[in-house]
């Protein structure tokens, strides 16, 4: 027999919704549910037994931009982010565009794919990248976390009782060089996609800060490769470039299927020569 919907709160505060969190300690947030409604594959929907739908918290909804950072209530959408354009990084607005269509993009929100727990999450790869972070929050208090916390399976054993995804903070830092590349399962037959991006920055001519990120069913970031650059001056050496390239096969020989691991080295070797003499 399936489940049958008992009730549906629509809280217009945050304080009406951790009263009625506290009073069912059991109710699912929705807000609109896109993204959980694109994962069933029943032909009739199913839906928790006690709804809270948060979609009326304004506070929720809220995009706010300083010099330093931008910060983005949990049920902003992801087209509202896209739409910010030029101002947002482009490691984010690249992956937004090869992960979902415009349709998509307007009804999911950007709390519901960092809180999803299907096990995939190819947006991770930017959000990491950029040192993004969250804010979680309770009735009296709140703590900021990294996104980095919010990934894998067991990610929402992270969260206290009754403690929500209240807004992310995107850093604004500039970077030199942004390169993004979707690898599409089709193309390798394997059942395996994601995203990579790989991020640097420039000072006086020297690489001042590297990050190279992938996410898909794993997340996969070697912070010794990017160490190992940092400092060099440019243009790199054809040895130092091909160095970089081996070190991060040695980490993929031991954390990634075959067939993964050599879309991700062409992707590296092709953007570390473009620092290359």
């Amino acid at each position: 027999m399936k489940r049958i919907v008992n009730q549906i709160f629509f809280p217009t505060s945050l304080q009406e919704l951790f009263n009625t969190l506290d009073r069912f300690s059991s109710a699912n947030i929705f807000a609109g549910g896109a993204y959980q409604i694109r994962r069933q594959h029943n032909r009739a929907l199913l839906l928790p037994e006690i709804i809270i739908n948060a979609g009326h918290i304004a506070e929720l909804h809220v995009i706010a931009r300083t010099e330093r950072y931008i910060d983005i209530g949990s049920m902003v959408t992801l087209n509202q982010i896209f739409r910010l354009g030029k101002i947002l990084p482009d490691a984010i607005r690249q992956t937004l565009a090869f992960l979902y269509s415009g349709i998509l993009r307007n009804a999911a929100l950007i709390g519901d794919i960092i809180c999803q727990t299907r096990g995939y999450e190819p947006l991770a790869a930017a959000l990491i990248a950029l040192g993004v972070r969250c804010e979680l929050r309770l009735n009296t208090q709140s703590r900021w976390i990294s996104i980095n916390s919010l990934t894998g399976t067991d990610k929402m054993s992270v969260f206290y009782p009754h403690e929500i995804l209240y807004r992310i903070r995107i850093p604004l830092e500039q970077w030199d060089f942004t390169l993004c590349r979707y690898f599409d399962a089709v193309a390798s037959g394997k059942g395996e996609s994601g995203v990579i991006v790989f991020l640097a920055r420039i000072q006086n001519n020297i690489l001042s800060d590297v990050r190279v990120v992938f996410s898909g069913s794993v997340i996969l970031r070697n912070r010794n490769c990017e160490t190992s650059l940092i400092g060099q001056k440019l243009p790199l050496s054809k040895k130092n470039a091909a160095d970089f390239t081996n070190l991060w096969k040695s980490y993929l020989l031991e954390n990634s299927p075959d067939f993964l691991r050599d879309r991700i080295l062409l992707f590296i070797e092709s953007a570390i020569l473009q620092f290359a003499d």
